[in-house]
């Protein structure tokens, strides 16, 4: 029987990790969750906006020396472009023109993927052995065909 998938929280704590372990500063923004009335309608008083992304990366993503931050919107591993929902892409698109670069993470290691290619100092977790076991089997596969790895 397969893994099951990790949840969106559990995913976005690895990457939280890294970010702390870099030393790069950034916030959580705190959206998720369910409330009562009393309490959405105190938060939203306070500025609490729906749809706006999981993670602001407030240092300058380094590989890209126009933008000012980074917006990283977490999702669960396995999810699409359709999990985004309307207020998530109002906000990312909002930041996008306010020379923020914008990433949507599917899982930690695809976000953390995204934020080393954007330059940060992130290392991506490793991949489960079995995955691992995989993907040696095919590379042998692969080299036995005459297939060259760097």
């Amino acid at each position: 029987m397969g893994r099951a998938t990790p949840s969106e929280h559990s995913e976005q704590v690895v990457v939280v990790r890294r970010l702390r372990a870099a030393k790069i500063w950034f916030c959580a923004v705190p959206n998720g969750g369910k409330r009562n009335r009393g309490e959405a309608i105190r938060l939203t008083q306070e500025g609490v906006s729906r749809g706006a992304p999981d993670l602001l990366i407030f240092d300058a993503p380094p590989n890209h020396p126009d933008c000012v931050g980074t917006a990283l919107e977490m999702k669960r591993q396995g999810a699409t472009e359709r999990s985004l929902r309307k207020e998530q892409v109002r906000w990312l698109s909002a930041l996008g023109e306010r020379k923020w670069l914008v990433l949507v993470g599917y899982g930690a290691r695809d976000a953390l993927l995204k934020l080393q290619e954007a330059g940060y100092a992130v290392r991506p977790p490793r991949l489960p052995e079995e995955l691992m076991a995989k993907r040696r089997k095919e590379d042998k596969l692969l080299a036995d065909e005459g297939y060259e790895f760097e």
